[in-house]
């Protein structure tokens, strides 16, 4: 780069280091008059005013991570960056308790529809207490509720503002109308006494069986055979599709046609610790949208829960899994939190990731199972899937080369360091940073008062 291209960028970052000051003091007074809901009053005072102490420093991170020229080179994933001064949410209130029903098992979603046969027939579970977190499209609390047909304390709306109340320093750092509000739900159920969390979209009609809520177990499954030693595995063609190549949304594209990633499989019932049990969806299984332009969907897989066994994915060894349904047990619920700053179309699959590296370390498993629900796709345009789930194309490889090397390492981190490592090279964004630490803070806060609790009976 040339000189005067250099310090074209530097009065452009102080130019707009000048705007951002002015623009954050007004949007800061202006929240105290009204509800400060809108997407930009969020962005503004809540990632730029309250949390961060060095904004000169975020922007001139994210303009170098623009200049003329990197949009034509592959991402590496190389560190470009530093983590900046965060808050660190120090004697802040994490939670307040409601003194409603615990429940064992919880099913959560977050929604802006009405309520849909998937909804409703969780609620309908006799097994299952559901949580509904609303965003601030949604209906009213009461409108909702009375189309389902459950009054009771069985089911639990999430207003916005019960966000704000309940949890307020990870309800700051959420925006809202996004998929990330759906973390509000993940933390009412563990704080609520949650042991099993059904985390699933409100297209996906089914619910896992209850003979899979255990946390440990010893029966029959496949894992890969001894010897099988590739970072990456496609779990997609042992349940039988009808095309050449399949792959989850989510899984590097270098490899789809890659016959070692889908390796010979052993018969195994050696005894588990179950972080989480992926069920695959019929009809519209979750497929990105390079598949759906190019193979034959919807579709069925040929696996049924009677001719198929499950699937182990053995640790050291990484594979996509979403937020549409999946069971998540109690050692897993540190790792339930759905980055932020990425697209929805990205954001589960990124969470998976990144929670597949805690469960090598914690030897907590993943499992995939035959389908046990139906997707009726709510409505979507595959162009703009494309273009939604271009950090998946063109990061999924690097990432898990990356996590794979941490994994190798002697050296342990913990989740908002593994953050910090992936904001340094441009995975995920500021936000996410913000609001790992309030999740994390918030956890801790909920899991002392529950052990004090015990203690003091």
């Amino acid at each position: 780069m040339n000189s005067w291209t250099e310090k074209k960028y530097v009065f452009v970052i102080m130019i707009l280091s000048s705007l951002l000051v002015y623009e954050t003091d007004y949007m800061v007074k202006r929240c105290r008059h009204d509800t400060c809901k809108t997407d930009n009053q969020i962005e503004t005072v809540i990632a730029k005013s309250i949390h961060i102490d060095t904004p000169l420093q975020v922007l001139d991170s994210r303009i170098q991570n623009e200049l003329p020229n990197s949009k034509n080179t592959l991402f590496t994933g190389k560190r470009f960056r530093e983590v900046p001064l965060i808050r660190k949410f120090e004697n802040e209130i994490y939670f307040v308790n409601d003194n409603k029903k615990n429940c064992t098992n919880w099913a959560v979603v977050t929604t802006i529809f009405k309520p849909s046969e998937s909804v409703q027939h969780i609620a309908d579970s006799p097994k299952w207490c559901l949580v509904v977190v609303a965003d601030i499209q949604t209906q009213s609390k009461e409108s909702y509720l009375s189309a389902l047909g459950k009054l009771g304390d069985k089911v639990v709306f999430l207003e916005p503002a019960d966000h704000d109340k309940l949890y307020p320093a990870i309800s700051k750092a959420l925006p809202w109308k996004h998929f990330g509000r759906k973390n509000i739900g993940y933390m009412y159920a563990i704080h609520h006494g949650g042991e099993y969390i059904w985390d699933f979209d409100d297209d996906n009609v089914g619910l896992i069986d209850s003979k899979m809520l255990t946390a440990k177990t010893n029966f029959s499954y496949l894992i890969p055979c001894s010897g099988f030693s590739k970072p990456m595995m496609n779990p997609y063609p042992y349940f039988g599709v009808n095309e050449t190549y399949s792959w989850p949304r989510g899984f590097p594209l270098e490899e789809i046609r890659n016959p070692h990633v889908c390796p010979e499989l052993c018969q195994s019932n050696a005894s588990m610790t179950i972080g989480v049990i992926q069920s695959l969806a019929n009809k519209q299984p979750d497929v990105d949208a390079i598949y759906r332009f190019t193979r034959n969907n919807p579709f069925d897989f040929q696996a049924t829960l009677k001719n198929h066994q499950l699937l182990v994915i053995p640790k050291g060894v990484y594979t996509p899994f979403n937020a549409q349904a999946t069971l998540w047990a109690k050692p897993a619920f540190p790792y339930l939190p759905l980055p932020i700053s990425v697209d929805g179309r990205v954001t589960d699959i990124w969470r998976s990731y990144f929670a597949e590296y805690f469960f090598h370390k914690d030897n907590i498993t993943l499992i995939f199972t035959p389908p046990y629900v139906r997707q009726d796709r709510n409505p979507h345009n595959i162009l703009k899937d494309l273009d939604a789930e271009n950090d998946l194309y063109m990061r999924s490889n690097v990432l898990i080369q990356l996590l794979s090397e941490l994994y190798n390492t002697e050296h342990s981190i913990d989740l908002h360091h593994l953050y910090d490592e992936l904001y340094k090279r441009g995975y995920i964004e500021l936000d996410d940073l913000i609001f790992i630490r309030a999740w994390v803070k918030t956890v801790k806060a909920i899991f002392k008062e529950r052990e004090a609790t015990v203690l003091n009976k």
